[in-house]
Protein backbone atom coordinates (compact mmCIF):
# COMPACT_ATOMS: atom_id res chain seq x y z
CA UNK A 1 0.00 0.00 0.00
CA UNK A 2 3.08 2.40 0.58
CA UNK A 3 2.50 3.52 -3.42
CA UNK A 4 -0.43 4.83 -2.88
CA UNK A 5 0.32 6.67 0.59
CA UNK A 6 2.53 9.14 2.52
CA UNK A 7 5.18 7.36 4.43
CA UNK A 8 3.93 6.60 7.65
CA UNK A 9 0.59 6.96 6.59
CA UNK A 10 0.40 2.83 5.37
CA UNK A 11 0.13 1.58 8.75
CA UNK A 12 -2.55 4.23 10.06
CA UNK A 13 -4.86 3.26 6.99
CA UNK A 14 -4.25 -0.76 7.67
CA UNK A 15 -5.39 -0.01 11.18
CA UNK A 16 -8.31 1.60 10.34
CA UNK A 17 -9.44 -0.68 7.47
CA UNK A 18 -8.52 -3.89 10.02
CA UNK A 19 -10.75 -2.19 12.02
CA UNK A 20 -14.04 -1.88 9.68
CA UNK A 21 -13.21 -5.42 8.78
CA UNK A 22 -13.72 -6.69 12.12
CA UNK A 23 -16.92 -4.60 12.77
CA UNK A 24 -17.87 -6.65 9.71
CA UNK A 25 -17.42 -9.93 10.90
CA UNK A 26 -19.14 -8.94 14.01
CA UNK A 27 -21.65 -7.57 12.35
CA UNK A 28 -22.07 -11.07 10.01
CA UNK A 29 -21.99 -13.68 13.17
CA UNK A 30 -24.50 -11.19 15.43
CA UNK A 31 -26.90 -11.42 11.74
CA UNK A 32 -26.31 -15.53 11.59
CA UNK A 33 -27.29 -15.43 15.78
CA UNK A 34 -30.41 -13.37 14.86
CA UNK A 35 -31.57 -16.66 12.19
CA UNK A 36 -29.79 -15.15 8.82
CA UNK A 37 -29.07 -18.00 6.42
CA UNK A 38 -25.60 -16.86 5.40
CA UNK A 39 -22.99 -14.14 5.49
CA UNK A 40 -22.69 -12.71 2.26
CA UNK A 41 -24.79 -9.66 2.47
CA UNK A 42 -23.38 -8.59 5.38
CA UNK A 43 -19.83 -9.33 4.81
CA UNK A 44 -20.61 -7.22 1.05
CA UNK A 45 -21.76 -4.22 3.39
CA UNK A 46 -18.35 -4.08 5.26
CA UNK A 47 -16.02 -4.55 2.23
CA UNK A 48 -17.95 -1.45 0.32
CA UNK A 49 -17.13 0.74 3.66
CA UNK A 50 -13.83 -0.55 3.66
CA UNK A 51 -13.36 0.37 0.03
CA UNK A 52 -14.41 3.64 0.65
CA UNK A 53 -12.09 4.52 3.28
CA UNK A 54 -9.33 3.08 1.12
CA UNK A 55 -10.51 5.70 -1.60
CA UNK A 56 -10.64 8.29 1.07
CA UNK A 57 -7.47 8.13 2.19
CA UNK A 58 -5.79 7.85 -1.61
CA UNK A 59 -7.95 11.07 -2.81
CA UNK A 60 -7.17 12.96 0.59
CA UNK A 61 -3.25 12.05 0.15
CA UNK A 62 -2.94 13.11 -3.36
CA UNK A 63 -4.28 16.13 -2.43
CA UNK A 64 -2.02 16.97 0.01
CA UNK A 65 0.37 16.05 -2.28
CA UNK A 66 -0.61 18.52 -4.44
CA UNK A 67 -1.17 20.89 -2.13
CA UNK A 68 2.36 21.07 -1.15
CA UNK A 69 3.40 21.24 -4.64
CA UNK A 70 1.08 24.89 -4.27
CA UNK A 71 -1.26 23.55 -6.67
CA UNK A 72 -4.15 24.29 -4.27
CA UNK A 73 -6.19 23.87 -7.25
CA UNK A 74 -5.58 21.02 -8.59
CA UNK A 75 -5.57 19.55 -4.65
CA UNK A 76 -9.35 20.54 -4.31
CA UNK A 77 -10.40 19.34 -7.78
CA UNK A 78 -9.00 15.79 -6.60
CA UNK A 79 -10.96 16.17 -3.36
CA UNK A 80 -14.00 16.61 -5.44
CA UNK A 81 -13.17 13.92 -7.86
CA UNK A 82 -12.69 11.60 -5.11
CA UNK A 83 -16.13 12.45 -3.53
CA UNK A 84 -17.51 11.92 -7.19
CA UNK A 85 -15.93 8.50 -7.77
CA UNK A 86 -16.83 7.08 -3.63
CA UNK A 87 -20.59 8.42 -3.91
CA UNK A 88 -20.76 6.33 -7.40
CA UNK A 89 -19.07 3.46 -5.91
CA UNK A 90 -21.08 3.22 -3.13
CA UNK A 91 -24.65 4.04 -4.93
CA UNK A 92 -23.86 1.17 -7.59
CA UNK A 93 -22.32 -1.31 -5.16
CA UNK A 94 -25.39 -1.21 -3.23
CA UNK A 95 -27.53 -1.79 -6.46
CA UNK A 96 -25.32 -4.70 -7.24
CA UNK A 97 -25.42 -6.36 -4.11
CA UNK A 98 -29.01 -5.95 -4.09
CA UNK A 99 -30.61 -6.42 -7.76
CA UNK A 100 -27.93 -8.84 -9.12
CA UNK A 101 -26.39 -10.34 -6.16
CA UNK A 102 -30.02 -10.73 -4.37
CA UNK A 103 -28.18 -10.28 -1.43
CA UNK A 104 -30.44 -9.30 2.07
CA UNK A 105 -30.76 -5.41 1.92
CA UNK A 106 -31.04 -4.60 5.67
CA UNK A 107 -27.72 -6.92 6.19
CA UNK A 108 -25.80 -4.95 3.67
CA UNK A 109 -26.99 -1.24 5.18
CA UNK A 110 -26.43 -2.39 8.76
CA UNK A 111 -22.99 -3.46 8.14
CA UNK A 112 -22.09 -0.47 5.84
CA UNK A 113 -23.42 1.72 8.80
CA UNK A 114 -21.20 -0.05 11.21
CA UNK A 115 -18.11 -0.51 9.54
CA UNK A 116 -18.10 3.35 8.43
CA UNK A 117 -19.32 4.09 12.23
CA UNK A 118 -15.91 2.06 12.91
CA UNK A 119 -13.94 4.30 10.52
CA UNK A 120 -15.26 7.63 12.73
CA UNK A 121 -14.98 6.14 15.86
CA UNK A 122 -10.97 4.38 15.30
CA UNK A 123 -9.63 7.00 13.11
CA UNK A 124 -6.29 9.28 14.13
CA UNK A 125 -6.33 12.56 14.28
CA UNK A 126 -3.62 12.45 11.57
CA UNK A 127 -4.82 10.14 9.47
CA UNK A 128 -7.63 11.02 6.66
Amino acid sequence: MSKWFAPGEDQKVLRVITYQSLVTIAVAIMFLGLGSNEIWSSIFGGMIAVVNSLLLARSVNNAGMAASEQKTAKGALMLVKGVLVRFTLVLLSFYIGIVYLDLNALEILVAFALAQLGYIFYRTESIY
